[in-house]
């Protein structure tokens, strides 16, 4: 037995662990392969946005999300500088709005009057907060401006089995009147939501779960990490309770609802971003419990969905995966190294794109990436009558970014 290699294998061995200083939590291996033929087929050949990229309102900062109002002919941004931005069409006027207690994220209408404002709030990384600037679920009055918490602490739970669905018999409940500081903690970072038609159930993925979780820089080494204790959760307001819907995932991010023909919801689509795929889960009916991979070896990180008139579904491509991902991914014994190393170090993609999909999610209709030249970090694609708009997650942009829907373009054949 060679005793010498063996101890240096055991100090190489111990190196790497030690590097790991904030203890992000590291997953088993996944191996990626290649981007797949239904995407590429749909790839486009030319980069729309080189040419018919459009630049409004240029006071708006870098933003997470956006809501619109056509009625009003309003909008909604969530802004990385912490505030909620208000878009006036009618004067072509950007302007800050309300500050929220962390910086805003994923935003939704509370109901079909659009009076009340449903965000998402965390921590973004790179910036300080007080110990009472909380991160949660809360709702804004459109009138009065009123912010109000709505979930700001969740149900200790312990590690699942991986890819777990609750059902109904099985479902882990509270009450918010019965959490307290035994059975609860706080939300970690709250990230995008989706509302039931009737507004009473709202759904909230909860990507990671760490102390002083944040967005932004300080979900990089979850990406790298790909530990699966990625939740989503649903606040019902009739009954005033939480619920543990889905556990055991990586990094679920966007999500979008599935609803059967009383409105009620049966599945969910999501991002689980890092492993760069999208899933839908069955939370009701005879499929319930069950999930399926829709796509999986996407061609990069795919982060926010919505849905257009015609019930197409947009994905913001926020990042392109890079060769280095694939080899981190498939070797994690080397992520500890890697964890201990500046993020300005790390090679990261400016290439940032979109992908769009048909109505019941499996069948890819475009695909392009840019190569941020003109926009970097495409966190959703958010369509509104006959243009697609791309909030852009990275402090340094400026303005409202659009394009005509390129589905409804001679450039989509």
């Amino acid at each position: 037995m060679n005793y010498k290699l063996t101890f240096q294998f055991f100090i190489l061995f111990f190196f790497l662990i030690s590097c790991n200083r904030d203890n992000i939590r590291i997953g088993k291996s996944h191996e990626l392969g290649a981007i797949p033929d239904d995407i590429l087929n749909v790839q486009q050949k030319s980069d729309p946005f080189l040419m018919n990229l459009k630049v409004d309102m240029l006071d708006l900062p870098g933003h997470d999300d956006i809501i619109f109002d056509g009625k009003n002919n309003i909008a909604y941004a969530s802004g990385m500088d912490g505030w909620i931005w208000k878009l006036n069409f009618r004067e072509e006027k950007a302007t800050q709005w309300i500050k929220t207690p962390v910086n805003p994220a994923g935003m939704q209408f509370a109901n079909s009057e659009k009076n009340k404002i449903l965000v998402c709030a965390s921590k973004l990384g790179g910036e300080s907060y007080n110990a009472n600037d909380r991160v949660g679920l809360y709702e804004i009055d459109t009138k009065t401006k009123t912010t109000t918490p709505l979930i700001i602490d969740l149900p200790i739970t312990v590690d699942p089995e991986p890819n777990f669905i609750a059902k109904k018999s099985n479902r882990l409940k509270f009450k918010l009147k019965d959490l307290n500081a035994q059975n609860s903690r706080p939300f970690a970072l709250c990230n995008d939501l989706a509302v039931s038609a009737d507004g009473n159930r709202i759904y909230l993925t909860e990507p990671f779960v760490r102390e002083n979780a944040s967005m932004g820089s300080g979900a990089v080494p979850e990406a790298i990490g790909l530990y699966p204790h990625g939740k989503l959760w649903m606040y019902d307001r009739k009954e005033n309770s939480i619920s543990l819907m889905l556990d055991g995932f990586t990094f679920i991010d966007g999500i979008l609802l599935e609803s059967n023909n009383l409105n009620v919801e049966e599945s969910v689509l999501f991002t689980e971003t890092t492993k760069f795929r999208i899933i839908r889960a069955y939370i009701a009916g005879w499929k319930e419990g069950d999930f399926e991979v829709l796509h999986e070896n996407l061609p990069g990180l795919a982060d926010g969905m919505e849905r257009d008139d015609k019930g197409n579904i947009w994905v913001g491509i926020i990042k392109r995966r890079s060769g280095v991902m694939n080899f981190l991914h498939n070797n994690s014994w080397l992520k500890s190294f890697v964890l201990s190393l500046p993020q300005k170090l790390l090679p990261i993609s400016k290439q940032t794109g979109i992908l769009a999909l048909s109505p019941d999610a499996k069948k890819p209709l475009y695909y392009v990436m840019h190569d941020g030249s003109k926009i970097t970090d495409i966190s959703v694609a958010v369509p509104f009558k006959d243009r697609i708009y791309f909030p852009s997650f990275d402090k340094k942009s400026k303005g409202l970014y659009s394009m005509p829907s390129p589905l409804d373009s001679e450039n989509s054949k």
